[in-house]
């Protein structure tokens, strides 16, 4: 990886925004929604950084894929979830009308 390059986390999950209430980063001490997959407190940027500055930290994989350190890391790929929804049989496409008679 390029050393000048910061690695942007996907953080696509619900449970990385606390709608009621801002704390403190742990990282710049500004408030924030944010909250890491350990509920830490931090700004996604903070985190992105913190992971760019800290090589060395222990990582958190997927398979071989390289998600970030355990600290900050992306969300896990889900599989799709199955749904309950009805496959109706096919019907068979409707007539064309007949042309209408003019009325006289």
């Amino acid at each position: 990886m390029n050393a000048g390059v910061v690695r942007l986390l996907i953080w696509c999950e619900a449970l990385h925004f606390d709608r009621f209430e801002d704390l403190p980063c742990v990282l710049c001490r500004k408030p924030t929604p944010m909250r890491s997959h350990t509920d830490e407190p931090v700004h996604k940027v903070c985190a992105e950084q913190w992971n760019h500055t800290h090589p060395e930290a222990p990582r958190h994989r997927a398979g071989t894929r390289d998600l970030g350190t355990h600290r900050f890391h992306d969300d896990a790929a889900t599989r799709i979830k199955q749904t309950n929804v009805r496959h109706l049989p096919q019907r068979p496409a409707p007539k064309s009308p007949t042309p209408a008679t003019p009325y006289r």
